[in-house]
């Protein structure tokens, strides 16, 4: 009886797994495949093709930059005209900027697919809508550690995928042939979007044609209205994501190249590196996401930077493979707490009719912030590669004493 109560329970959990949701897992697992191979090396590629760490920040601040642009619009369609169609096209168009990548002879054509690629990612608010829109709010917390956990599984081989490709046939001719590869599966995952995925919000106005201006600035209307209608609990945590997303590229764009210059890592080793990562989510990530719902969204946000300021410290001392092991697990644990921990208390906050604006506004205020980051990174980095670290610790304190004195539980979760 009591196995069979477990397996009830079980099953109830993972009900959710169902519809749109289980689309988008599906296509998930795809991307996350791909993505899993070759953003650990996007840096020490562009490095491998001439750029220089000023230069790496520029090209992630341009990408930024556009990504920002994009958003505006995209927020708008995903809750004037629907989800489903912006995220089909644009997903094939995400698939295609790759092809640049891979064809790329010298960084500037790189740069070019990643600019390419950003813009594509237009349809990104009305993704977040559609997954918030597809799971119940007493299940977020779950639900969102699912999308997170289910496609990493197989994503954990990706870099030995890479690592493989790199011993086999030099870093650059390696990764080349693994962004082809991300080329065929992005291809794949647009498909399956094509085919299964069901708009959740019935347009209330039909299409009409309008010239570009004029629907630009419309959303930018629309988006600055959904931002002065936000809950003070909702604006508290959009300062926390604003400080959170500044420091993201600081790190992010900057740690493989630290690791390999100046922690002594070979490029090889660097893709076991990125397999703790995403194998520690899935042993912690769904209790984790699970305690997200238990414990509550604030106090796991708390923990998850508990977990990332003193392994962001120990990051920049690090000088074995085992040590960064050491850092990457620490790191994983908390990724899988504050994914799914944001997620369920951004759509708790949210109501769902203005669900694309306000996460499209949040988004793209996010990315204001990051625009500048990724350039600084760069700067601080080629004075002192410590440096970038460094910031990100303090940048993270200043986070939790936000989340800590200012932001609430809501009552009432929005539905």
């Amino acid at each position: 009886m009591r196995k069979i109560g477990l397996f009830k329970r079980i099953r109830d959990e993972f009900s959710v797994l169902r519809g749109n949701l289980l689309v988008l897992v599906v296509s998930w697992i795809f991307l996350y495949f791909a993505f899993s191979m070759i953003y650990p090396y996007e840096s020490l590629y562009l490095q491998a093709l001439g750029a220089s760490p000023f230069t790496i920040g520029l090209i992630g601040s341009l990408g930024t930059a556009i990504l920002c642009i994009s958003r505006i619009p995209g927020a708008y369609i995903a809750d004037r005209y629907g989800r489903r169609k912006i995220i089909v096209t644009m997903t094939y168009g995400v698939a295609l900027s790759y092809v640049l990548l891979a064809l790329a002879p010298e960084w500037r054509l790189a740069a070019v697919g990643i600019a390419m690629h950003n813009l594509c990612l237009v349809y990104q608010p009305a993704l977040q809508a559609i997954t918030a829109d597809s799971i119940p709010p007493e299940k977020r917390g779950f639900g969102y550690a699912i999308t997170n956990v289910i496609p990493s599984a197989p994503a954990v081989l990706a870099p030995l995928v890479a690592k493989f490709l790199i011993e086999q046939y030099g870093f650059v001719t390696g990764v080349k042939i693994a962004y082809w590869l991300v080329v065929l599966l992005s291809l794949a995952a647009a498909t399956v979007r094509a085919l299964w995925l069901r708009e959740t919000l019935k347009p209330s106005i039909r299409r009409n044609k309008v010239r570009l201006y004029s629907e630009f600035k419309r959303s930018i209307v629309e988006m600055v209205s959904a931002l002065k209608n936000m809950s003070k609990p909702l604006a508290t945590l959009t300062l926390v994501l604003l400080i959170s997303a500044f420091e993201e590229p600081v790190f992010h764009s900057f740690m493989s190249l630290y690791a390999v210059d100046v922690a002594g890592i070979s490029k090889p080793d660097w893709a076991l590196l990125s397999i703790v990562y995403l194998a520690i989510p899935l042993v912690a990530g769904l209790p984790l996401g699970k305690l997200v719902d238990v414990l509550g969204r604030r106090k796991a946000l708390l923990a998850a930077y508990i977990f990332w300021i003193p392994s962001t410290a120990y990051f920049i001392y690090s000088k074995s493979l085992v040590e960064m092991a050491l850092v990457f697990t620490v790191f994983a644990l908390g990724a899988s707490l504050f994914s799914p921990a944001v997620h369920a208390l951004l759509a708790d906050l949210t109501p769902r009719e203005m669900r694309g604006r306000i996460m499209g506004a949040i988004g793209t205020l996010n990315l204001l912030v990051a625009i500048p980051a990724s350039a600084l990174g760069g700067f601080l980095y080629e004075i002192e590669p410590a440096m970038p670290f460094l910031l990100c610790v303090a940048l993270g304190a200043i986070c939790v004493v936000l989340i800590f004195f200012l932001i609430k539980e809501p009552v009432k979760r929005e539905v």
